[in-house]
């Protein structure tokens, strides 16, 4: 199908490899969840990140899920999270009848902010699950020593940020437990899919139990879990994705730093800051308009010139379902409320253009005059 954009906010980069290597998957008929693929992938990732384990599973959401399920956080529990993110990242939380706390974020990186976290601490807290966002590492050594100090589990919300470093160390290798996410709009993809990463194999293990509905062999069933079985088919176009992960990042690297030299001398909007101990993964390129008036009038003329823009994004807290069902009102996260109005995210992927950059940019200047 065509799109309606001549440049999309992001777009899969799928080789002839890749299309090769789900072919033989197909062909070679292990196509679910108990496949070799998925152990070889499995094996690929965790290497590739530097835990001792991972598991797949069929999204992101699955392994933030599961996650909270391993390290046994539900009915009651809470944890600290922000909610300047996709919804996946608290819905879990709920969906375990525990309560997601939001504290708010840091006005330059848009991450949790640590020096909010302790006042949100309370008896009933076990975790805390940042999100890396836009692939940008959140300051994790602050965050583990607050969970350290208060025996808290840290949860990383990965998802944007493979192949992401904080002072040297990969994301998913900074907390107890970490969620990765597959889906087209990331820097790789399996169509549908994601994985946990853990260095306990106790962690692990639970994880590979609660996929396959609880079983820990077939038809002996030693927990409640869900069917969130990656199909050897994801598995194997995520081994071929995985094989040029680090080429992916560099590419949008330079993207961002195209974006970066562009944008420098146009007034009235930021550039995404990177802090120079941090490796962004450029999962998201989003600037940051001095008012919400601006960023709609950018916004609606890159679209109307066919160019894609998204808003990461609207505060979780914010949205209907949270303030309906759970009471949360504007006013409780400040920044993140603040950030949402003026954010945007530009087109960036790995086989953008730098003609098409320019465009995006010189659309931008124009409707600032």
């Amino acid at each position: 199908m065509s799109s309606p954009y001549k440049i999309r906010i992001a777009q899969p980069n799928i080789t002839e490899e890749d299309a090769k290597a789900v072919y033989t998957a197909v062909k070679e008929k292990f196509l679910s969840g108990t496949g070799p693929y998925n152990k070889q992938f499995e094996k690929d990732f965790a290497k590739y990140v530097g835990t001792k384990y991972a598991v797949t599973v069929n999204s992101g959401t699955a392994a933030l899920h599961l996650s909270l399920e391993a390290l046994g956080i539900r009915d009651g529990d809470e944890v600290i999270t922000t909610s300047f993110t996709y919804a996946a990242t608290s819905n879990v939380i709920i969906l375990q009848n525990a309560k997601p706390i939001f504290v708010d974020i840091e006005d330059e990186t848009f991450n949790l902010d640590p020096t909010k976290i302790e006042k949100a601490i309370t008896k009933k807290t076990k975790a805390i699950m940042p999100i890396h966002y836009a692939g940008q590492t959140c300051e994790m050594e602050l965050i583990n020593e607050i969970a350290k100090k208060h025996d808290l589990f840290v949860i990383e919300d990965a998802a944007p940020a493979i192949g992401a470093t904080h002072k040297g160390k990969k994301s998913g290798t900074l907390g107890d437990i970490a969620g990765f996410s597959f889906f087209p709009d990331k820097n790789m993809t399996t169509g549908e899919g994601g994985m946990v990463v853990t260095n306990s194999a106790e962690l692990a293990e639970k994880c590979t139990v609660l996929k396959k509905n609880g079983a820990s062999k077939r038809y002996f069933h030693t927990e409640i879990g869900w069917n969130f079985k990656l199909s050897d088919i994801n598995a194997a176009l995520g081994i071929s994705q995985l094989k040029r992960i680090d080429k992916t990042i560099e590419g949008k690297n330079n993207c961002a730093k195209i974006y970066d030299e562009l944008l420098e001398d146009v007034k009235g909007v930021r550039a995404p800051i990177v802090r120079s101990y941090n490796k962004s993964s450029y999962m998201i390129y989003s600037i940051l308009a001095e008012s919400n008036e601006l960023r709609e009038k950018i916004k609606n003329s890159l679209e109307k010139n066919g160019i894609e823009t998204r808003i990461n994004f609207p505060p979780t807290h914010t949205q209907p379902v949270y303030t309906e069902r759970f009471g949360h009102r504007k006013g409780e996260c400040v920044i993140s409320e603040d950030v949402s109005e003026r954010i945007l995210g530009l087109p960036i992927y790995i086989n953008i253009t730098e003609n098409e950059q320019q465009l995006v940019v010189n659309t931008i200047k124009e409707a600032m005059k």
